[in-house]
């Protein structure tokens, strides 16, 4: 489906008001989120009604199809009032999207139906077995970690290694599952991204019928099918968004705080106004790079050297947002660093966030390769 400018402007207009809208919410129930170590209801109910959950889902299944620069955007501000949430956001759209993608008609037809986005979500490993069926389909066994999202989701994706295949049969496929088929684990107790709710999940002996098989992409633009190029970019976005929140809370809390023997806010502290001054500069050059290359995936689309200066950009800047706030935290004091202080939840989340496996050294290493190769 082709887009106009007018129309893709529209768009980013329509989902970066409702961003705007949903924030102060999201700021509100984070901490009820952490507690019930998934993303609360209020929060879940605000997420859909303000059809947030089809921000990148193809328009043939009722998402608006953002493009990358404006997912980028609405991942830092729904970050910078909660990054469990941005995280939810991100991975119900990214599989959702997928799902929406690839399903043949019948499958597209069976799960597309209503008024509400039918959330799912999924993990990238193939942990699952596919045992082919004479019907067509597969009958599934397999477990999963990191399902970030599968307290609310209708659906999951589960990628799967094909076993007892014949000659043509697919190495590994991807099947859409119903959340009453799945057993969710009470096994997320992670130090950041609490409210995230990213347990372990498990399907034993489920038959996936084959309009329920995921296929070549059939609706949406190419990452909506293959959304691994995407990722490092969602991920990159909202640790900038906690970064983003660490410099306000520790530029709002400078203009009162004064430190042991001092006469003066830290606001008044040269040696402090200089280090603010470097992190903002810091985190707008880093904001910068990761919209310049958003913008260059959407002009070069993979396989090509777009894709690995992406995510070499994208780790750097997910490894920088963590330093920022470990600067803003130190700045701030011992206080700052006490259980249910903003800082601190951004900090234990921009931790963990920082930890995925999108986000390594190996990015730094293909992009080095690349370079490389460009001069020999």
């Amino acid at each position: 489906m082709t887009v106009t400018c007018k129309e893709a402007n529209a768009v980013r207009a329509s989902v970066l008001a409702s961003v705007e809208q949903v924030a102060p919410l999201l700021d509100r129930t984070a901490a009820r989120s952490e507690r019930e170590r998934t993303l609360c209801r209020e929060a879940l109910d605000a997420l859909h009604d303000a059809g947030l959950f089809g921000m990148w889902v193809p328009r043939e299944a009722g998402g608006l199809a953002a493009d990358l620069a404006t997912q980028v955007d609405a991942l830092i501000e729904l970050a910078r009032a909660d990054m469990s949430a941005a995280w939810t956001l991100m991975v119900g759209n990214t599989v959702t999207g997928t799902m929406a993608a690839c399903l043949p008609d019948a499958g597209f037809a069976e799960v597309f139906t209503g008024p509400r986005m039918p959330v799912a979500a999924g993990a990238l490993r193939a942990t699952g077995k596919a045992t082919p069926t004479e019907a067509g389909g597969y009958r599934v066994t397999g477990s999963w970690g990191f399902g970030s999202g599968i307290h609310h989701a209708e659906w999951i994706v589960a990628n799967c290694r094909v076993d007892g295949g014949e000659s043509g049969t697919p190495e590994r496929v991807s099947l859409a599952i119903p959340i009453a088929d799945v057993a969710i684990a009470d096994d997320w107790r992670a130090s950041g991204m609490r409210g995230s709710g990213s347990s372990s999940y498990s399907v034993r002996e489920v038959n996936v019928p084959a309009r329920r098989v995921l296929g070549e992409r059939q609706r949406g633009d190419p990452f909506a099918a293959a959304p691994g190029a995407r990722l490092p970019l969602e991920h990159a976005a909202v640790s900038l968004g906690g970064a983003r929140r660490a410099l306000g809370e520790v530029a709002h809390l400078a203009a009162t705080k004064r430190r042991m023997g001092a006469s003066s806010s830290l606001a008044s502290d040269p040696t402090f106004r200089r280090d603010l001054g470097r992190l903002e500069a810091e985190w707008s050059s880093l904001t910068a790079g990761v919209r310049a290359v958003a913008l260059e995936l959407e002009t070069q689309p993979p396989p090509g050297p777009a894709a690995t200066h992406l995510r070499a950009v994208c780790a750097l800047a997910t490894e920088q947002s963590l330093a920022i706030a470990s600067r803003a935290i130190r700045h701030a004091g011992a206080a700052a660093g006490m259980e249910g202080q903003p800082l601190e939840r951004i900090h234990r989340d921009l931790t963990i966030a920082s930890q995925h496996m999108m986000i390594s050294d190996q990015a730094y290493e293909a992009l080095g390769e690349e370079r490389l190769r460009g001069i020999g």
